[in-house]
């Protein structure tokens, strides 16, 4: 197993403390998506949301799609 990059660290911190108050189901190419509804406010003033993909690409290890 590698090492997360710096940025993944980044990234994924910026979880921490949150609470997940609910989930929204939405459809990505026929399939459901989890989003994951956050405590708290991204940084464009929205509710704050998480959503976990394959990656940015859409073909590698995971990727967490969040504007925190």
């Amino acid at each position: 197993m590698s090492a997360p990059t710096k940025i993944e660290r980044e990234q994924y911190a910026k979880l921490v403390g949150r609470q997940i108050t609910a989930i929204i189901w939405e459809e990505m190419e026929g399939r459901a998506l989890p989003i994951l509804l956050l405590t708290g406010w991204d940084r464009d003033g929205n509710a704050a949301t998480a959503t976990m993909l394959a990656d940015p690409a859409g073909n590698g290890p995971g990727h967490l799609d969040h504007n925190l």
